[in-house]
């Protein structure tokens, strides 16, 4: 049974399900946006997303929240969706 002190989110998928659901989550558990695309990896980032599926505000309350493309660091996850 997953203990929620340990439980490490991820979200695969950056669009209009996956960005919105990794904002939430990241807002309460350690969460981590995957996403294949480098250049929306890097946007989100640096506090942008040009789809605007999230405000700016949004993705800053989401402080548990970071963003990567490197397959390895879902390994680190214990929840992916």
């Amino acid at each position: 049974m997953l203990d929620l002190d340990h439980l490490r989110i991820g979200i695969v998928g950056l669009g209009y399900v996956g960005l919105p659901l990794a904002a939430e989550f990241g807002k309460h558990f350690p969460t981590l946006g995957f996403d294949i695309n480098d250049a929306r990896i890097r946007e989100l980032q640096a506090g942008c997303d040009s789809t605007l599926e999230v405000d700016r505000t949004t993705l800053q309350q989401a402080e548990q929240l970071h963003y990567s493309s490197d397959l390895r660091e879902l390994a680190e996850c214990n929840s992916i969706l």
